[in-house]
């Protein structure tokens, strides 16, 4: 039985997630690293993980030499199946592929789709050369940039830092900009501090216009799938999930079906879109496990699993057709939201999620497993801590 390893960030959900669908089915060992101390005490309380690797990494050298010591320490005796949950680990390992494929098998596409869809600026040019529909996108770096968005872009638009690994200052998912003159003066201050940013069209539409589809694709092109609503975001025009919805859509499934095809995507990974005028304009992709990767566990569609028995080559995946997604089934990023609610004083809301969360059995929370309780409690007590 192969162990998994999971590289990992401030993210928990999507860690648990993976860990739980996998080890409570095939009882193998469960290693992650993880860059955040936080997330790490969290995680490590987990009964379907065996060990949380805390890594201090100030650089791309530092992460990979003390991944590259952990492994040597534990001497395993097969390749253990490597997972990602942050783009900035994809990124990083990929750099040093070689040496990571000799010991790891790894749950990645190849190089050039890392090298492309972790960055924004890059990610928008090939999905539109692959057929999707794309915002109008510009790469801000210069004051010529930002001429060419004030003059030829319609407001408001979309900002975005281009990666994480770029290390730019940038401490923000996505800001919306109204108007020009406040697009001129927040981009010239940005780059004079050397920072690039991405600016994108807003395209318009509520929270139930953005949808998630998430999937692993193996190396014979099967494909399986998990897809949904974004219900409520961090922002009303977008951000973080809150609260999605598992809902199966047909031309979505179709779009993303022939878009991985093209670029013969092989792995785990998710595409946010945003529906408007009967199209789906494609957002971003990650390369990776999303944050909200358990819509597609508590939807039953088990991507971990799946994806798990066809790399380790089980002769029983052969036996596992693509399971059908069940609608309906409710995601809530518990913690988030409350936070959410109570910054925008929507206390009804509050209770409305409280009384959804016990008696609606298909809402389910990010965190929480009924069989793996304390991570979910430990987080809880120790945010009501800190917001003391």
């Amino acid at each position: 039985m192969k162990n998994i390893v999971i590289t990992s960030g401030t993210a928990v959900g999507s860690v648990l997630s993976l860990a739980q669908s996998i080890a409570a089915t095939k009882k193998c060992k469960v290693y992650v690293l993880c860059t955040d101390k936080k997330a790490s005490n969290i995680i490590g309380l987990s009964k379907f993980v065996d060990k949380v690797i805390y890594i201090n990494a100030e650089d791309e050298c530092n992460y990979i030499t003390q991944v590259q010591n952990w492994h040597r320490g534990v001497g395993f005796t097969e390749k253990p199946v490597l997972y990602f949950t942050t783009d900035t680990s994809c990124f990083y390992i990929d750099n040093h592929r070689d040496w990571f494929n000799e010991y790891f098998t790894l749950c990645m596409p190849s190089s050039e789709i890392i090298q492309t869809f972790t960055q924004k600026g890059l990610a928008e040019v090939k999905a539109a050369e692959f057929g999707l529909i794309v915002p109008r996108t510009q790469v801000i770096k210069n004051k010529s940039d930002i001429s060419t968005v004030i003059y030829d872009f319609n407001f408001p638009v979309i900002l975005k830092p281009r990666a994480t690994y770029l290390k730019d200052g940038l401490n923000f998912k996505i800001k919306v900009i109204q108007d020009k003159q406040e697009f001129k003066s927040f981009a010239i201050r940005h780059i004079s501090m050397n920072s690039s940013l991405l600016c994108q069209e807003f395209i318009p539409g509520d929270n139930d216009t953005s949808y998630y589809y998430l999937f692993y694709r193996n190396k014979n092109g099967d494909l399986f799938e998990s897809m949904g609503k974004k219900t409520l975001q961090s922002t009303s025009n977008g951000g973080i999930m809150l609260k999605g919805k598992g809902e199966f859509n047909k031309n979505l499934s179709s779009i993303s079906k022939s878009f991985l095809n093209n670029i013969d995507y092989q792995g785990i990974g998710g595409i946010e879109y945003k529906k408007y005028n009967n199209q789906f304009y494609f957002i971003e992709m990650s390369v990776r496990l999303e944050g909200f990767f358990k819509l597609n566990e508590i939807s039953h569609s088990n991507l971990s699993l799946i994806s798990y028995m066809d790399i380790t080559n089980e002769s029983s995946f052969n036996k596992v057709s693509q399971p059908s997604q069940e609608d309906g089934y409710i995601y809530i990023d518990f913690l988030s939201t409350f936070i959410n609610h109570v910054k925008n004083r929507a206390y009804k809301l509050i209770l409305s999620d409280i009384f959804q969360i016990v008696f609606n059995s298909k809402v389910k929370l990010n965190v929480f497993s009924k069989n793996d309780c304390k991570p979910f409690f430990y987080q809880l007590i120790s945010t009501i801590k800190s917001n003391k």
